[in-house]
């Protein structure tokens, strides 16, 4: 049996799986096998999967009906054979060193569970900066330490990028196929569960933004399905860390700060204050200036305050009063 298992789920990707398939085909490690689900396409994507099939043994071509990644996800899990699951889409590429770097950093790193790597982006989207700027935020996270700190402000590693141990899998579970983010939700649990991701830092994959990418169309990756999957594990890491006997601080007091920090009290986490830089009451809850937060080990604060690069400042002004980033204080927007 090969060691590496790579799942590629593909619907309708006639376009862009021709080129994914000849990234894996080249990659320089070559023991590996490849599982094509086809996920209800109705284009000619399915003759695209089944050519390759026919040229390369190590190819398999699988049908999963039930329309959604995560479902045709843990239909190839169910079929993999290898001790290690790569992780590919039909929209990207993957550069030739890919599998043989990430293999050999698992096999020397029996500590790390999840491994993925920098990726390089590319689109045809007129107005794509947030997607370059949430690549380049998620490029700067290499460290298990880094990952385990912003699992909260968004997936801190690109799933196409990852490979992990199958016995995670079997450990903690396979893909939620709720109204959620399948891979961020993943993410959180298994982080919840203890598991370590790292990122190796070469670029090697080529992340293809386009109109029709999932992340940008389907309603599983909206605002709402990631801050309530969000609230869900950051309330169950504090209620297992802190029994809700260390009090919660909210930073920011918009509208929308306010809805998050009701999501958290939704899933039995306290609220007991909020801060923010201007002075901005809320009802029935304590102020706190921001300037006066209490010392290292008294308080947990949650900063849902979301403009961007606002949270590395925030970060920076926590850490500067000796506050611990995962410990004192959590970013989470």
């Amino acid at each position: 049996m090969p060691p590496v298992s790579v799942l590629l789920p593909f619907h309708n990707a006639a376009g862009t799986l021709d080129a994914a398939l000849a990234s894996i085909a080249a990659q320089t490690f070559t023991d590996w096998e490849l599982l094509l689900v086809d996920n209800a396409s109705t284009d000619t994507s399915p003759a695209i999967a089944q050519h390759w099939a026919e040229r390369d043994p190590r190819i398999r071509l699988l049908q999963e009906p039930t329309v959604g990644i995560a479902h045709a996800l843990n239909t190839g899990l169910a079929q993999a054979s290898g001790k290690y699951i790569a992780r590919m889409d039909a929209d990207d590429v993957s550069h030739p060193e890919r599998l043989a770097k990430q293999v050999a950093h698992l096999d020397a790193h029996p500590e790390i569970g999840v491994l993925g790597t920098r990726t390089a982006f590319a689109s045809t989207v007129e107005k794509s900066s947030g997607m370059r700027w949430f690549v380049d935020w998620q490029n700067a996270i290499l460290t298990p330490h880094d990952h385990y700190v912003k699992r909260f402000v968004d997936a801190p590693l690109a799933h196409p990028t990852v490979l992990f141990r199958r016995a995670l899998v079997e450990a903690h579970g396979g893909y939620d196929t709720g109204p959620v983010p399948e891979d961020h939700e993943l993410w959180m649990r298994w982080m919840d569960a203890g598991v370590r991701f790292a990122k190796l830092p070469e670029q090697l994959l080529t992340w293809n933004d386009h109109p029709m990418r999932l992340s940008r169309t389907h309603a599983n990756y909206g605002k709402a399905a990631f801050f309530t999957t969000k609230a869900k594990w950051l309330a169950k890491g504090y209620l297992r860390t802190y029994v809700n006997e260390r009090p919660v601080i909210i930073a920011g007091t918009s509208p929308m700060c306010r809805e998050r920090a009701r999501l958290l009290q939704a899933e039995g986490m306290r609220v007991d204050a909020f801060t923010d830089v201007r002075t901005r009451k809320v009802p029935g809850f304590h102020w706190v200036p921001h300037d006066r937060l209490p010392p290292s080990g008294e308080a947990f604060i949650v900063s849902f305050i979301s403009q961007r690069g606002t949270g590395d400042r925030i970060a920076a002004f926590l850490a500067s009063r000796a506050l611990a980033e995962g410990a004192d204080f959590i970013l989470a927007a």
